[in-house]
């Protein structure tokens, strides 16, 4: 009579048991992948949230530093421009010249040449792939506006090497003459600029050029003093 109860016992245990397994293979199993395969879609979407998270910095650190750009960029253009902008540079000299503003030195004459290929080997400015030109300017004056002349030059914004200058004594400025004890000076100046344009081709049209462009001399004596 005892072993019945028990071998009931027995397999209910049993049964218990196959019920357990057959419950953890069909249904907490299929939880548990269910589970791990949300848990990994958590991990990727976090990783590509801190990856657009990094994009978005770097666009916005972009955006904010745009004028930055955009100011060092002109300041580029500006020192070698895309095309030889001879008529700018022209303006440039001019002011530098000028009686009120500028060093105050008439000009006599000024003349560019064609555009030719240009390196950093040349002075150390142009980079690969530019050109240049150079130019002749003759001017006139005492020996201070002459080297303060120069020194606006060489500070223009736009790249100017000046090679060399040949300064002499002089008595006349254009047809005007003067006491050989005022001290004047005339200076010829050679000088080259840069451009990304392409020198011209055999048959090719060079760049704009312009004849000797003579400033009229004072009609009096100059007021600076030697």
């Amino acid at each position: 009579m005892l072993r019945r109860p028990l071998i009931i016992a027995l397999i209910a245990v049993l049964l218990s048991i196959v019920l357990g397994a057959l419950m953890f293979f069909f249904l907490v199993s299929p939880k548990n992948k269910e589970k791990d395969k949300v848990l990994t879609d958590i991990q990727t979407t976090d990783t590509q949230i801190s990856a657009e998270k990094t994009k978005n910095k770097s666009l916005l650190d972009i955006k904010n530093k745009s004028a930055e750009y955009e100011a060092r960029l002109a300041a580029a253009q500006a020192m070698i421009p895309a095309q030889p902008e001879l008529p700018s540079l022209i303006r440039m000299l001019q002011a530098a010249a000028d009686p009120g503003t500028g060093a105050d030195v008439p000009w006599l004459s000024f003349t560019p040449t064609d555009v030719g290929s240009g390196s950093a080997a040349s002075g150390g400015v142009a980079s690969a792939g530019s050109s240049q030109y150079t130019f002749g300017l003759s001017v006139a004056g005492f020996y201070d506006d002459i080297t303060d002349f120069v020194y606006r030059i060489e500070r223009f914004q736009r790249a100017v090497i000046v090679d060399s200058i040949q300064i002499t004594p002089t008595s006349s400025i254009l047809t005007a003459a003067y006491d050989p004890n005022l001290g004047l000076c005339q200076a010829q100046i050679s000088a080259r600029t840069f451009t990304f344009a392409a020198p011209p081709t055999a048959g090719g049209k060079p760049p704009p050029s312009s004849s000797p462009v003579p400033s009229s001399a004072p009609t009096s004596s100059p007021s600076s003093s030697p």
